[in-house]
């Protein structure tokens, strides 16, 4: 899609990637809601969650995350969100 996208705008592939940021986000879980399944642990492909002492999901490397929103589409107990950064946004989180 994304040669589609640089054709029609006239620009190449690797000239379109280099105006795009990193994608960047910041997830947080809800301890409350957070019943210790372990799936964000286990399946985050930047290893953003660790357990706490308790077992449940903390957040132990925030600035590895990448908005992917794995980890907030595949909690059971929808204990997590994803705020997302936006370089474009005014204060870049939307």
């Amino acid at each position: 899609m994304e040669q589609s996208v640089a054709v029609a705008s006239g620009e190449s592939a690797a000239d379109a990637g280099q105006h795009r940021g990193v994608r960047r986000g910041r997830p947080r879980v809800y301890s409350n809601w957070c019943k210790s399944c372990g799936l964000c642990i286990a399946f985050c492909p930047q290893s953003v969650f660790e357990p706490n002492g308790g077992g449940q999901a903390a957040v132990a490397h925030p600035e590895r995350c990448t908005a992917c929103d794995w980890c907030r589409f595949h909690c059971p107990d929808l204990a997590i969100t994803v705020a997302h950064f936006d370089e474009g946004a005014e204060g870049g989180w939307m």
